[in-house]
């Protein structure tokens, strides 16, 4: 690629939406952690709080991947990028809380066992 078309290319593509080119990978991969975390959840002494956890991991991975979805519609639709990346951005940093969140709840839980 030529420096003319990289640096068009760049002025497209601004800083800020530069952003969703890290959120997308980002986002898959948690969904992946929120995935093995509810597989390893059954291993905390069945207790009315372990399906709370499995509940909110559930939801965050639906956060994750919401995050992970706006953020490649921002990638693909320039017109909308601005908007659809701050929503994932908003999106991806409630899902990373609710899995600090999570990760207090099973560390509550195994120090009580």
């Amino acid at each position: 690629m030529s420096e003319e078309s990289q640096s068009s290319a760049d002025a497209g593509h601004s800083k800020e939406s530069r952003l969703a080119d890290h959120i997308l990978p980002s986002s898959a991969t948690m969904i992946g952690v929120c995935m093995t975390v509810i597989s390893l959840a059954h291993l905390i002494p069945k207790h009315s709080i372990s399906r709370h956890v499995n509940d909110l991991l559930a939801l965050d991975s639906l956060f994750f991947l919401t995050s992970a979805m706006l953020s490649y519609f921002s990638i693909r639709r320039p017109i909308l990028a601005e908007k659809f990346e701050r929503l994932a951005d908003v999106i991806f940093l409630l899902g990373l809380a609710v899995m600090v969140v999570v990760g207090f709840i099973v560390a509550f839980e195994l120090l009580i066992d």
